[in-house]
């Protein structure tokens, strides 16, 4: 990608979160309060965008068109442009990959994190007076909306990627016939 006059384009992607510990998907309702639970498999409930060339994210619910911030100690849906959005230091979050899954702080608090617990409630604490056994409630996977794990799947077997077989021509219905006979007929005998 090539930047015009200092501008970076950013990447947005349609996704959905997937708590580890709740098992269910992170939400923002009406009111903006950001809760699990499960939804409709068939749409994704946010969309994370790059601030530029940072390793920043935005998180936007387009659903309800609020974007994910903390509150003091609590996350919310905030409604607000994209430009405010990104100058909130409250609403910018970085994105870790540990044993295998996503996790998500805040990008100038790196002890805040987004998290869940098994009855789809937000975790409050920040991250190191939280007990062991919650630490998996801040761990999610990301899921984009639009992925075919058959396809997928079929990929990884060998059969999206096997080769293709040569065609041979069909087999005419009668033996070839010597150039000489002028008289030829096909194969319905006209």
């Amino acid at each position: 990608m090539v930047a015009v006059c200092g501008a970076v384009p950013s990447m947005v992607r349609s996704v959905r979160l997937y708590s580890q510990c709740s098992h269910l998907y992170v939400s923002v309702s009406a009111n903006g309060s950001v809760t699990a639970r499960s939804i409709g498999n068939d749409q994704p409930n946010l969309t994370m965008s790059t601030r530029g060339r940072s390793l920043e994210l935005l998180l936007h619910s387009p659903a309800q068109d609020m974007f994910l911030c903390f509150r003091g100690p609590k996350l919310v849906g905030r409604r607000m442009t994209r430009t405010q959005a990104e100058k909130s230091p409250n609403c910018l979050f970085r994105e870790e990959f540990v044993d295998g899954y996503n996790q998500y702080h805040l990008a100038r608090n790196e002890n805040r994190y987004i998290g869940f617990n098994p009855r789809g409630l937000q975790l409050r604490r920040p991250r190191a007076r939280l007990p062991e056994r919650w630490r998996k409630c801040l761990s999610f996977m990301k899921e984009a909306h639009d992925f075919d794990i058959n396809r997928h799947n079929n990929k990884l077997a060998g059969e999206g990627w096997a080769r293709p077989r040569l065609r041979l021509p069909p087999k005419p219905c009668h033996p070839l016939r010597h150039h000489r006979h002028p008289r030829r007929r096909n194969c319905d005998g006209a």
